[in-house]
């Protein structure tokens, strides 16, 4: 049983220095029939109006930002449609307060924006939303970002305000592209910026979590585990699932360099297509852990030791982070009839219309 939720007042707004929002596994809606990417860029607009200082807003786009396999090479059958999805991710940030504020968006690479492929295809796939986005940044002069770099892990350093450093990682590189020695390399390199942070704390965002109480988890009960799920994922056969072998060794390098340091106090994913928000249990544990994967897909959400909230709905999270360190998550939900409205013309508007006004906090709490 999850622990009785006490709902967290909104700080006042003469308190918050910076607001971050994340939301992921976008892949399969628009904006003209998404209510939730309607409501987070209202949200969107609406912070950025209310706070005085230029880049207070930041938005983080967890990967899948295209289903099923990423962005298409321009000029094929394809390209129309995934640009269209892609670009209604990219006007979250495209409202006239986001634009005067200078709200920005970074996405993180997903396993699809990779096209789930090992060989050199995947890259070329990514490589095409690297150019879209940077495009759309040239022409209409908003703020985004794929992060890190194509064909790289990173870690993407952002110092955000006076009391955090954001590493933005790129999982889906480890585990489908990345040899031996760049592994090595992306360990070094976070280990380096975590040394750096002065007096920072840190949170870490990548498309894959680092706990999860969803199927990527292991969390697939043999009952229900589709034939041969269920051995495979607790062998750690399944690629995708954090229980794989490769994700496995960045877990192991993550945990050492924690030991050394301290662990994160957020460590942020998408990939499960569900809302979650876990405590960190073990000593190397990131202190919590964030979920937030369901924009266009749901999956089921099991139980995991340190479990405060799990929710299989549309949603996304909005972290507050207050002048004097004070952080607070907040989870915007709703009912999963809104998670896509229908094609025809006058449901739609009306599923738009009542999905935007749904919305509303299912989950909050304060973490110091």
């Amino acid at each position: 049983m999850l622990p009785a939720y006490d709902p967290i007042p909104q700080p006042d707004l003469r308190d918050v220095e910076s607001v971050l929002f994340l939301f992921g596994d976008a892949g399969a809606v628009r904006e003209d029939d998404s209510p939730l990417l309607a409501r987070l860029k209202k949200d969107i607009e609406d912070w950025s109006a209310e706070l005085d200082a230029d880049g207070s807003v930041m938005v983080i786009g967890l990967g899948d930002v295209v289903y099923p396999n990423g962005v298409s090479a321009p000029g094929t059958d394809a390209y129309h449609a995934d640009t269209a999805i892609a670009m209604s991710q990219l006007r979250l940030v495209a409202g006239p307060n986001a634009r005067r504020r200078g709200a920005r968006v970074y996405f993180v690479a997903g396993n699809h924006d990779w096209k789930d492929d090992r060989d050199v295809e995947g890259f070329e796939q990514l490589k095409h939303l690297d150019a879209l986005i940077e495009a759309v940044r040239a022409r209409d002069d908003i703020s985004v970002q794929l992060v890190p770099a194509a064909g790289t892990g990173g870690p993407h350093v952002i110092d955000w305000g006076r009391h955090f450093r954001l590493l933005l990682l790129d999982t889906s590189w480890w585990i489908l592209q990345a040899s031996d020695t760049a592994q090595t390399g992306m360990l070094s390199r976070i280990d380096a910026a975590i040394s750096a942070r002065g007096e920072r704390d840190i949170m870490i965002m990548s498309h894959h979590p680092f706990i999860s109480a969803g199927p990527h988890g292991g969390n697939i009960s043999k009952r229900s585990g589709m034939g041969m799920r269920y051995p495979l994922s607790k062998s750690g056969a399944i690629l995708q699932d954090i229980t794989s072998l490769p994700y496995r060794r960045l877990e192991e390098g993550l945990r050492r360099i924690f030991e050394r340091h301290e662990p994160p106090l957020i460590f942020a994913g998408g990939h499960e297509h569900s809302l979650q928000v876990i405590a960190g249990v073990k000593p190397t544990d990131p202190t919590i852990n964030l979920v937030s994967g369901s924009v266009s897909k749901l999956a089921d959400v099991g139980s995991e030791r340190g479990m405060y909230f799990g929710r299989s709905a549309p949603g996304y999270m909005r972290i507050i982070v207050e002048r004097n360190g004070g952080v607070t998550i907040f989870v915007e939900s709703t009912d999963s009839d809104y998670m896509k409205c229908p094609a025809n013309e006058n449901e739609r508007a009306r599923c738009m219309r009542d999905g935007l006004a749904a919305f509303h906090t299912v989950y909050s709490q304060r973490l110091r």
